[in-house]
């Protein structure tokens, strides 16, 4: 049995093994990967968003998935800023990802400004574990802070996540070729 929950501190080293786990193999080998990963997509969310976090958690309160959100672009590129010095001293070309991690909710951001990153370790996808932690965080944007947008970036080859994307009401809003979808709802 599992239970979307709010997050809570003592979730913060499940969560970033969650975001080891489902991001590329290298991360799990690789300091300077595992780094980039954290950094990028994890720690900002954690420790500057904690109210926009909720868990997947197990039978023994073990998160095993996350759903993180930014609320509002600017301040998450201010807040960001301390992360991607971080990120800088893994290396040019992680940097270079970050960067472009970012410049790609900048442009979509007059219109969506929130943004939000989901991740699910494989044995607790399906049954509608995603779809339950997607919901809770566009009700709580919606309801609590007023949001009245959100989006996301997959990878374009990620046909089952643009599947699942769009099955929770996401609509693609521009495809770029080898890199990224761009995905975003009304609330």
């Amino acid at each position: 049995m599992v239970t979307v929950k709010k997050y809570e501190p003592k979730y913060f080293e499940d969560v970033r093994q969650v975001c080891i786990n489902t991001g590329p193999e290298s991360a799990a080998t690789d300091p300077n990967m595992r780094d980039f990963i954290l950094f990028t997509f994890c720690d900002y969310y954690c420790e500057q968003e904690p109210e926009n976090v909720f868990v997947l958690v197990d039978e023994n309160d073990v998160a095993q998935g996350y759903v993180f959100g930014a609320r509002d672009f600017k301040t998450y590129i201010k807040n960001m800023k301390p992360y991607l010095k971080k990120v800088k001293k893994t290396g040019k070309e992680y940097y270079r990802d970050a960067l472009g991690e970012i410049i790609g909710h900048a442009v979509y951001s007059l219109k969506y400004p929130a943004h939000l990153h989901i991740d699910i370790n494989a044995p607790f996808r399906g049954n509608g574990n995603g779809s339950k932690m997607i919901s809770t965080l566009t009700e709580h944007m919606k309801n609590d802070l007023g949001v009245k947008s959100i989006m996301l970036i997959v990878g374009t080859s990620n046909v089952r996540g643009i599947n699942f994307y769009k099955k929770n009401g996401f609509k693609v809003i521009r495809s770029f070729k080898n890199t990224g979808t761009v995905m975003a709802k009304e609330l």
